[in-house]
């Protein structure tokens, strides 16, 4: 038995700042080429990890196909798309035939002129390996599930927490479909129900009401003795694509007529309770009243306007000024974005006092810059294993970082953006942030991987930026169709 597996990973914006080149693909920390597939472990938390863990399991030939990741960011032009998707394409043709096809998509990648890049390259390879060959992805939660992916997918999986604690986990679980499905022992059909529903990105949290019984209904679901699977994508709300949104999908036994049902079924039980998964706009000096009268240290502020794992620039500079106005004490911002400020701060060293405009360089929107006269506390060259669980194992590139100290105020300065996952890096910066009072981290829900365990209070805030999460302020053209809670009088028919 022969299986390929490879992966093409992008969550697509309109509305992002951040540019996504060819070679974003293929020089980040997550991707592989095809010959460094089989060199893999299998024990670092990623789909393809888990694809690689659970075919060896199986003593199953692996025919890599490469892993191509970039940072979230804007739509690539279909140039890049193209190539990125010949990455894939070229040794699977030359690998031809394989029994079946196991793909690491994010679900909502789009590119220029392309809404539904996913499934453009479900298509593209369902068109190499015939109709008979199983071909499975499994997506990140913020998917937006068009109707190619379905139509050229055996199967499909979403992940079931976010953070994204089970990767690996869901990786598994279509190694071990795919292998049932070749021997015979199971057949896959899909079922799909796309809802008209932006989902709040704080009510996503899966260990947390309301998003915990949207998941218990998924559990129950997979109770059902011809139910293989069920998932639900929250969906991506910075594109503006024809498919953004909510979407279940169900995947029975041999029974695609109960696959629909159950699919629309889930959808209908989502969509009476659209209002759980909205929330009120909080502001930053809102939360930080609400986590003192709480008393539960460290008050932990969101920043989910500013997540550069979502696509933003991560340099917006209202909760960095709040807290120096504030003179609070063991205080600190994670990350902010400014390779200008980060080469100043290394140019002077470790112990001196820089005189820096931090953050804000992106966008007007994001700024104005801080002007800032700090200690450069410790100076990095940005690389940091990840503790986990999210992306345990993983090694990753900061760029040129400095830790920087204005009165009881820190701030973290990186040169490439990421969104604080774990501790390992602000501890490798000698930054120890339990033992803060406020923490302000970029980020929306990953942060909780590691930062959950010493929080006090947690507030997803909404700060300036240009990714709000008011979605009825975002320029959307393409949704083709009213969404909740943009058009509170949507109607949804099934």
């Amino acid at each position: 038995m022969r299986i390929a597996i490879g992966g093409i990973e992008h969550e697509s914006s309109n509305f992002s700042l951040l540019e996504t080149p060819l070679e974003a693909f293929c020089g980040h920390s997550r991707s592989s080429q095809p010959k460094d597939l089989l060199t893999r472990t299998g024990e670092i938390n990623t789909i393809v990890d888990g694809f690689i863990k659970g075919l060896r399991l199986r003593e199953v030939e692996i025919v890599p196909l490469g892993w191509f990741h970039a940072p979230s960011g804007v739509q690539p032009t279909r140039r890049t798309h193209e190539a990125v998707k010949e990455f894939l394409l070229a040794p699977l043709r030359n690998a031809m035939p394989v029994d079946g096809v196991l793909l690491s998509l994010h679900g909502a990648y789009s590119a220029e002129n392309v809404d539904d890049a996913d499934g453009d390259i479900l298509q593209s390879v369902r068109a190499l390996v015939g109709r008979v060959c199983p071909v499975i992805a499994v997506h990140d939660l913020h998917c937006n599930i068009g109707k190619t992916m379905v139509e050229n997918a055996t199967a499909l999986i979403v992940e079931d927490t976010y953070p994204h604690v089970d990767m690996s986990e869901r990786g598994m679980e279509a190694a071990n479909m795919i292998v049932q499905t070749i021997r015979g022992e199971v057949r896959p059909t899909l079922g799909w129900c796309p809802i008209p529903l932006f989902w709040s990105a704080e009510k996503m949290i899966t260990s947390e009401k309301p998003m915990s019984l949207a998941i218990e209904q998924l559990l129950k679901l997979e109770k059902h003795p011809d139910v293989l699977t069920a998932s639900i994508g929250v969906g991506y709300q910075w594109a503006d694509v024809n498919c953004a949104g909510a979407a279940t999908l169900v995947v029975t036994d041999g029974d695609p007529t109960s696959a629909q049902k159950k699919a629309e079924d889930l959808a209908q039980w989502i969509w009476i309770r659209r209002d759980l998964w909205q929330r009120e706009l909080l502001s930053p000096g809102q939360a930080l009243i609400k986590g003192e009268k709480v008393g539960k240290y460290p008050i932990i502020l969101a920043d989910q306007a500013d997540n550069s794992g979502g696509g933003a620039p991560s340099d917006s500079t209202e909760i960095l000024r709040l807290f120096i106005e504030r003179n609070l004490k063991n205080a600190a911002v994670l990350y902010v974005v400014d390779p200008e400020t980060a080469d100043k701060a290394t140019e002077a060293g470790k112990g001196q006092i820089v005189e820096v405009e931090v953050g804000g360089k992106s966008h007007p929107r994001q700024g104005p810059p801080v002007p800032m006269r700090a200690e450069v506390i410790s100076v990095s060259d940005g690389r940091v294993v990840y503790d986990g669980p999210m992306f345990a194992g993983l090694e990753v590139d900061h760029g040129k970082s400095v830790l920087l100290k204005q009165g009881g105020v820190y701030v973290v300065v990186i040169s490439l953006p990421h969104q604080p996952v774990d501790l390992a890096f602000p501890r490798s910066l000698g930054l120890d942030c339990g033992s803060m009072q406020y923490l302000c981290v970029k980020s929306t829900g990953h942060f909780r991987s590691g930062f959950g365990p010493i929080a006090g209070s947690i507030f997803n805030v909404d700060a300036a930026g240009i990714f709000t999460q008011d979605f009825s302020k975002l320029p959307f053209k393409r949704l083709g169709r009213d969404i909740y809670p943009m058009h509170p009088k949507t109607r949804f028919m099934i």
